[in-house]
């Protein structure tokens, strides 16, 4: 009966665990080129950074519309986050490439916690640039060549302090189910113990 109770507790814990991130894709899907605001997909600072625009799937992302930027700093409204990584080219001008290229720095409370290069060429297609950083990030920059950056499904998890509600529901159907077994244990014994005052 005690592994029992050893293995919905873990199931509980990994449960918990879980339901603590909620993951975010920002496609650029659901806006036209000219509608993209402070804001969107839970960030902000993109007026600043740039604008969307036309994609083309061969080059990589999800093909319709990717996002077109300069050098700069987005921030995450419900920060703080962890970042995945995002679909990325540089689009340096063939006497200004240099490989490979600080591509992403990733930020949290003003010190800068991790980055990644790019290191494509010049004309290939975008690529998945994984951040491999599991730790928080508040804000993220990006850098590209003379000509910019484009990125694509640009992927993170928000991290909740406080359980999710279906967290609230596994920790209670947990918990009355441990009740109920500690109380089948522990009810034959106390019969057998009130037998021996009688």
């Amino acid at each position: 009966m005690k592994n029992k109770q050893q293995f919905i507790a873990s199931l509980l814990a990994f449960g918990l665990s879980m339901s603590a991130h909620a993951s975010t894709v920002v496609t650029f899907e659901d806006i036209s080129p000219n509608d993209l605001a402070d804001g969107y997909g839970g960030i902000s600072g993109w007026s600043a950074l740039g604008g969307t625009g036309i994609g083309d799937k061969a080059f990589g992302g999800n093909g319709h519309y990717t996002f077109w930027g300069n050098e700069g700093m987005l921030s995450f409204d419900h920060a703080p986050v962890v970042f995945q990584g995002t679909y990325y080219k540089a689009f340096p001008l063939q006497q200004d490439y240099q490989s490979p290229l600080t591509a992403i720095e990733l930020w949290y409370q003003g010190n800068r916690v991790s980055s990644f290069q790019y290191s494509g060429a010049p004309l290939q297609s975008m690529v998945w640039l994984g951040s491999g950083y599991a730790g928080l990030v508040d804000h993220v920059y990006f850098r590209g060549g003379l000509t910019g950056f484009s990125i694509d499904d640009l992927t993170y998890d928000t991290v909740s302090s406080v359980p999710l509600p279906a967290s609230w529901a596994l920790f209670a159907g947990g918990a009355a189910l441990l009740g109920f077994a500690r109380r089948r244990i522990v009810s034959p014994f106390q019969d057998r113990e009130n037998e021996n005052y009688r």
